[in-house]
């Protein structure tokens, strides 16, 4: 999801203080609540009184919702916690409000988290045709290698940029970039195609497509925006299906320790063909295909998804809806590099929570939140997060 502009911001707050936002567009005014002090230049052509008028009344709309929340939170069953965290998730200012009435929750959230992990950024490593390494965090801007007519170069932005020259045709040679945990990494090909490589993933790719299709074999998630050739088809092999589109934008899920491979497809369409049971099927935009990673010969399924859930990754957010704690718990592992340990907790797989956090918190912000819902607990030693009912 990308930042709003002042004028859709304005509306959305509009929209939320009359009472008619839908629930994704209260969420959207909720997360980003805080452009308020945090972005001041989306707002620079409002009066400074106004700004402070609509900060009061937004902060007091969103504080009520959290006073609804906490009374329904205090009669419904156990079961529903969900409903009340997917609230106390989204808005920021919200929790702290919501911290300030419960001084004793914070206190133990305090003694638990001593230590603190920083959030990933920008790291991958590149590994050329020949075998030789090169740490693209360290690379300088500018030409890195070039291959076989292909140039490599790493532009300002910190983005690995291809170019090929017509000498490359005929050419077979590949490239690989991957990305560690706390990781992750944006390239593009020789054909023009934009890949964005969450944490723990890599993608082997031709340093030119000179075939009669294109090709790319992917680990772990990525996110695509192809370039259109009508005349040769993009592939992306991943774990236990192929991905084919001519040109488009969707985003592959296939880490090794997810119960299921997932591609989601924001615009056009893809086919996906499943290696075990030969299945194939056509998704559109606002669908996700799913395999399961146990039994890879079963058939696809297909399901209608949130598209801004889906690559919140890209766009520095994790987004959950209803999902596990066991689930959210493998995507802090991976963006943040630590190692999740649960003590006590048999019941991992009954907690379910909503809501949308920034991914450049530091890990302890976030965890403080998934606190906020009192059904779990964490503590953080070194690179080690134990979980705890």
């Amino acid at each position: 999801m990308n930042t709003p502009n002042q004028k859709e911001f304005l509306r959305l707050v509009e929209l939320y203080l009359d009472g008619n936002a839908t629930a994704k567009q209260a969420a959207t005014v909720e997360q980003y609540f805080d452009l308020f002090s945090s972005e001041p230049d989306i707002l620079d052509s409002i009066d400074k009184l106004e700004v402070r008028v609509i900060h009061d009344r937004l902060k007091s709309a969103i504080d009520t919702r959290i006073d609804q929340e906490d009374k329904f939170h205090s009669v419904v069953p156990w079961k529903y916690l969900s409903v009340a965290a997917s609230i106390l998730l989204a808005a920021t200012i919200g929790i702290y409000f919501y911290h300030s009435r419960q001084p004793q929750l914070k206190q133990f959230s305090q003694q638990k988290m001593v230590a603190d992990v920083a959030p990933g950024g920008n790291n991958a490593i590149l590994t050329l045709s020949d075998g030789q390494k090169i740490s693209l965090n360290d690379a300088r801007t500018g030409s890195i290698a070039n291959q076989y007519g292909t140039s490599i170069s790493k532009s300002k932005e910190g983005h690995l940029i291809y170019n090929s020259s017509a000498s490359a045709k005929n050419t077979v040679a590949y490239n690989s970039v991957e990305t560690p945990k706390g990781g992750q990494y944006q390239l593009l090909l020789a054909d023009g195609t934009k890949v964005w490589l969450n944490a723990a993933s890599s993608l082997r790719y031709p340093l030119a497509f000179d075939g009669k299709d294109r090709q790319v074999e992917l680990s772990g998630e990525a996110y695509f925006e192809v370039a259109h050739n009508k005349s040769k088809p993009f592939r992306v092999l991943s774990n236990h299906q192929v991905v084919e589109v001519l040109g488009t934008h969707f985003d592959i899920n296939s880490y090794a320790d997810e119960p299921a491979t997932k591609t989601s497809l924001i615009e056009g369409s893809v086919r996906v063909t499943s290696l075990g049971s030969k299945a194939k099927i056509v998704i559109r935009p606002g669908q996700q295909s799913v395999l399961n990673s146990a039994l890879p010969s079963s058939d696809i399924t297909v399901k209608n998804i949130d598209i801004d859930e889906a690559v919140a990754w890209k766009n520095g957010y994790f987004m959950f809806d209803e999902e596990s704690l066991e689930s959210i718990l493998r995507k802090i592992a991976r963006w943040y590099d630590v190692d999740i340990q649960y003590k006590g907790m048999d019941a991992k797989n009954k907690l379910f929570f909503s809501g949308t956090l920034s991914r450049y918190s530091n890990v302890s912000k976030v965890l403080k939140k998934l606190e906020l819902t009192e059904s779990v607990h964490f503590k953080i030693e070194g690179r080690t997060i134990y979980v705890m009912p």
